[in-house]
């Protein structure tokens, strides 16, 4: 009987990652929900969960999906990112810095995690440990687009027009019709040429 609830269970949360992968996150949450009546504490149905909710931008669900996984694994670093993600959704920029910390703390050279901690922190306009981590990362990954123009843009902020412009001449080599890149330097060179 038990090994036919955990087959049951571990299709359910195959089937919920499949619907999450089909953008049906309502019926991915279905799917954890009946495999977390049968294991209240499985980590992987809790972990998807918090996932689904995430794209719902249900971040506070989200979140508390998390903490719930931490405090089965308290090393379970995928659910500690995606907590950080979510609570810098929710506006809740010092507390996701943490998580993210925590999570190098495990992994330093974890590209995604100090990118991202760069974009928390430009957010909270320090500008100079954003383009810290920007560097960090992209010493693990020279070509990162999305990393290349979060930098140029704190750049642009401390009026670093030369060096921003690289950053987005950089990127641009690398896809030359990314619209965000072309958005961030034509918003650049307007606020340069306004001065």
């Amino acid at each position: 009987m038990l090994e036919i609830q955990a087959n049951h269970m571990n299709a359910l949360i195959n089937q919920g990652v499949a619907l999450g992968g089909l953008e049906k996150n309502e019926e991915a949450i279905a799917c954890y929900d009946k495999a977390l009546q049968i294991y209240p504490n499985h980590i992987n149905a809790l972990f998807h969960k918090g996932v689904a909710l995430a794209r719902l931008e249900k971040q506070e669900e989200s979140i508390a999906c998390y903490d719930k996984v931490l405090e089965i694994n308290p090393n379970q670093m995928n659910a500690l990112y995606n907590k950080g993600v979510a609570l810098s959704r929710f506006g809740k920029q010092e507390e996701a810095i943490a998580c993210y910390d925590k999570t190098l703390e495990f992994n330093p050279n974890d590209m995604k995690t100090l990118s991202n901690k760069g974009v928390v922190l430009a957010r909270l306009e320090k500008q100079e440990e954003a383009i810290a981590c920007y560097d960090k990362a992209l010493e693990i990954n020279p070509n990162d687009m999305k990393t290349l123009s979060n930098k140029g843009v704190a750049l642009g902020f401390l009026d670093k027009y030369e060096e921003a412009m690289a950053c987005y001449d950089k990127a641009l080599k690398i896809n030359p019709n990314d619209s965000n890149v072309i958005a961030n330097l034509v918003s650049l060179k307007i606020y340069f040429e306004s001065k």
